[in-house]
């Protein structure tokens, strides 16, 4: 019994053996059965995208507002009558003693009469430009944005035949205080410009306006 042992033993380690290189044999063709294949090379190309320019952006309009027309009101200039109601006076100037002068008149008795000179009060009777005036003219439509209906009255003084000072007062009309400072320079202007009033009077005249 005991010649037959190591034969036994010899026999189940080349069993083990077997069994184990079999093992490996079947892994290593499980391995190359499912080796992973090499993914193809990609190609790269470069495609060439037409450029086109952007179109140049146009300028935004911005349509005008509507401006109305302005229409002149013309104000009708009276006819200017000049009519003479005193004769001159020819006062004439005596010298004394070389030093001053003294005014006065001959008589018939050939005696010399001194005259105490009289001085004309400066008329401050309203009047209307028509009958003191030789030249007159009528103002330029200023320009405003504004429509509508305007009435102003002017009392001018004058001063060495030319308006010196003007008193405006509007009478009817709704404006705003720019559009109605406009029509006062324009009235002004053409008083103190236009208008030639020999003498020192002071006169009255209305100016309307008018615009659609």
């Amino acid at each position: 019994m005991s010649m037959h042992a190591p034969s036994a033993r010899t026999t189940g380690l080349v069993l083990v053996s077997l069994v184990h290189l079999l093992m490996v044999g079947a892994l290593v063709k499980g391995f190359q059965r499912h080796a992973v294949e090499a993914p193809p090379l990609i190609q790269v190309k470069t495609i060439d995208e037409p450029q086109t320019k952007p179109k140049p952006l146009e300028p935004l309009r911005i349509p005008e507002p509507p401006m109305p027309i302005p229409r002149v009101v013309e104000v009708p200039i009276p006819p200017v009558d000049i009519t003479q109601t005193k004769e001159p006076v020819i006062v004439a100037t005596g010298v004394t003693d070389g030093r001053t002068n003294t005014p006065f008149e001959v008589a018939d008795g050939g005696t010399k009469q001194e005259v105490t000179p009289t001085r004309t009060p400066p008329d401050t009777a309203i009047k209307t430009p028509g009958a003191i005036c030789t030249q007159m003219g009528a103002p330029e439509m200023p320009s405003v944005n504004w429509t509508g209906e305007a009435l102003f009255r002017a009392v001018a003084e004058v001063q060495g035949g030319r308006v010196v000072a003007v008193q405006l007062q509007t009478l009817g009309g709704a404006m705003d205080a720019r559009t109605r400072r406009a029509f006062s320079n324009a009235i002004e202007g053409t008083l103190k410009s236009r208008y030639v009033c020999p003498g020192e009077h002071r006169f009255q005249q209305d100016f309307a306006f008018r615009m659609d």
